[in-house]
């Protein structure tokens, strides 16, 4: 049986500060060697995976924005992408704009992701910026207008508020086509949610089951630690939730392991590898 691997990065695999310790690379890179099949499944963009996952030698097609983009690193190249159409991401601009929030409108340009923005009144959405810049060296770009972008290549929208600025939006969303949108808290920071907006093609069960077809895996099993990891729950054949997770994961979870500053998910590969040589 085949059985393929896949973790949620933030709240999961990353530590506290979103970083991938040198101990994490190094066990997860020695059951990569190993012949494990394991692969992530995230929101986060290219612009911060990269440079995040950069110690780790994924050999395997991976997720990121929500199933937006997945991505293989040995072609170096994106096997699928799903765009938004002009009319949709102009829709999207306008209510965005009716309920008077900003955000970042990501493209993906010849291969190249690019952000925009036209405003940075939001204190919570200009703190993210910043953090990117010095963190990254991620590239944001001002526009006077969103609109004049819209026929970019629009993949995804990113809002970052507190929770009863969103909420309104969040409804108002739900009667777009072709949109989907996810709602779930900032692990690094409570006070604020995330609102993310994207095709309604994309989504975190199917570009696993797209890499799940592409590797034929006949068995999945996911690790996650918030709302955003659902999806993937949903579709995985076994679940295991890291310690630190939310109560609704950890009870969807057919088991609880050592949360994301303890190691749970490379030390979990590492026992499998194991007990796959015993016999146990």
């Amino acid at each position: 049986m085949r059985k393929l691997f896949v973790s949620d990065l933030d709240g999961t695999l990353l530590n506290q500060h979103g970083d991938i310790t040198a101990t994490t690379a190094e066990m997860l890179n020695n059951c990569i060697e190993e012949g494990l099949a394991f692969t992530i499944n995230t929101a986060r963009t290219p612009a911060t995976v990269f440079p995040i996952m950069g110690s780790v030698k994924l050999n395997l097609p991976y997720a990121m924005m929500n199933g937006v983009l997945i991505y293989n690193p040995v072609q170096q190249e994106y096997m699928k992408v799903h765009y938004l159409s002009r009319e949709t991401a102009m829709v999207l601009l306008g209510i965005i704009k009716l309920h008077k929030l900003q955000c970042f409108m990501y493209t993906l340009e010849n291969g190249n992701l690019c952000t925009y923005y036209d405003s940075v009144e939001s204190r919570s959405l200009n703190k993210f910026r910043n953090e990117r810049i010095m963190k990254y060296d991620k590239k944001f770009t001002e526009v006077d207008d969103l609109s004049i972008c819209a026929d970019r290549g629009v993949i995804y929208f990113c809002l970052r508020e507190r929770k009863e600025q969103l909420e309104g939006l969040y409804r108002d969303l739900q009667a777009v086509r072709g949109a989907n949108a996810v709602f779930y808290e900032d692990v690094y920071n409570s006070e604020y949610m995330y609102l993310e907006i994207y095709s309604d093609k994309a989504s975190k069960s199917l570009a696993l089951n797209t890499i799940k077809e592409w590797g034929r895996f006949d068995y999945m099993i996911g690790f996650g630690d918030s709302a955003n990891d659902k999806e993937m729950f949903q579709i995985c054949d076994e679940t295991y939730a890291v310690s630190n997770a939310t109560p609704e994961i950890q009870d969807m979870a057919n088991g609880i392991i050592p949360s994301n500053e303890d190691n749970g998910v490379p030390r979990f590969l590492y026992k499998t590898l194991r007990d796959s040589k015993t016999g146990i």
